[in-house]
């Protein structure tokens, strides 16, 4: 039987995290902590992991607590420990700019919007689109972190 080798990790999640008396104001400290034991628990030190820092709000502007999410995975970037490893990335820079305009009136016009949509703005619009970018973004920022860890070994 061959092992298995965890040889990055992404992390895509955090909508819920916006809601709630305590979570938007931890979300940083529970990030950092939760890729330690991450690479604790799965004894790879190094582990290269992406963040993709929420962005449901595309070309608006993100709620408060969206925000302090949005703050908090970003801030990832700037511990020390995780420089060349670790790298959160904005993902409404990416935002599918036509689904996000057939949107707000979809039920008016179901047929154009199942062209470009299938969902809420929660799930980023159901955009292929849109998650196609954050798919290859994500993928080209592994294969960075990949290439440092190879540099590293």
């Amino acid at each position: 039987v061959k092992e298995l080798e965890l040889a990055g990790f992404v992390w895509f999640q955090g909508f819920n995290d916006m809601f709630g008396d305590y979570a938007p104001h931890e979300y940083e400290a529970n990030m950092k902590q939760f890729i330690i034991d991450l690479r604790k628990d799965f004894n790879v030190p190094n582990l290269p992991v992406v963040i993709g820092a929420l962005g449901q709000h595309g070309s608006g502007d993100p709620s408060e607590n969206m925000k302090k999410v949005q703050v908090a995975q970003m801030a990832m970037n700037q511990v020390a420990e995780f420089k060349g490893n670790v790298k959160s990335i904005y993902t409404h820079t990416l935002v599918d700019k036509e689904a996000e305009r057939v949107f707000p009136g979809w039920q008016d016009h179901v047929e154009e919007w199942e062209k470009v949509g299938s969902d809420r703005p929660y799930h980023y619009l159901g955009s292929a689109i849109w998650f196609n970018r954050i798919g290859h973004a994500f993928a080209d920022e592994m294969l960075v972190l990949l290439k440092n860890a190879d540099v590293k070994k």
